[in-house]
């Protein structure tokens, strides 16, 4: 999702080997003792939309943009590394499938990711990142309206300011970013 006139929109993403998918696909549903539900569609359109959300993030100074789509350990290493993008915007992306490793016995996807961006002087820039993605994971995100005394919420607020109440809420996500490294 890059800045339109309505927010944020999805990227192209495209992926460098798809032909290891099948092999990575058998390792997944294997370790999930199920056939897995993710597929390189499903895959694209979460990089395509959870890229420019980082990025967003990253602009505007507040991690809590990233809940829901990356887990909470995450969003505070992002939080921690505010401001590493320096502005910039996410065009494209590309995918390279590297493995599948098995974290606290459950098994994530790892991907390398390229992301093609443009700086705020119009220079090009490349962003690379492992992220790990796991299916099925419990992820805090705000809502729109405090559960407890429907009071409206500001973006990622967490706390309402009318009553004090904790407002998030845990979800299960189909895909969520459990582990990232920049370089």
């Amino acid at each position: 999702m890059t800045a339109t006139a309505d927010g944020l929109a999805p990227i192209p993403v495209t992926v460098e080997n798809p032909e290891v998918w099948s092999e990575l696909s058998t390792q997944l549903s294997a370790a999930e003792g199920m056939p897995t539900r993710l597929t390189l569609e499903t895959l694209c359109g979460m990089v395509g939309s959870a890229v420019p959300l980082q990025f967003a993030a990253d602009a505007s100074g507040s991690a809590d943009l990233l809940r829901g789509t990356f887990t909470d350990q995450v969003v505070a290493q992002a939080q921690r590394n505010i401001g590493r993008l320096r502005e910039a915007r996410p065009v494209s992306a590309e995918v390279r499938l590297v493995g599948v490793p098995i974290r606290d016995g459950r098994p994530e996807l790892r991907i390398h990711i390229t992301v093609a961006s443009l700086a705020p002087d119009g220079d090009k820039v490349a962003v690379g990142e492992f992220w790990d993605l796991s299916s099925d994971n419990q992820a805090t995100v705000s809502t729109a309206r405090c559960p407890s005394c429907g009071a409206p919420l500001g973006l990622g607020q967490l706390i309402c300011d009318h009553c004090h109440s904790d407002a998030r809420t845990v979800v299960t996500v189909p895909l969520a970013v459990s582990r990232m490294e920049l370089y």
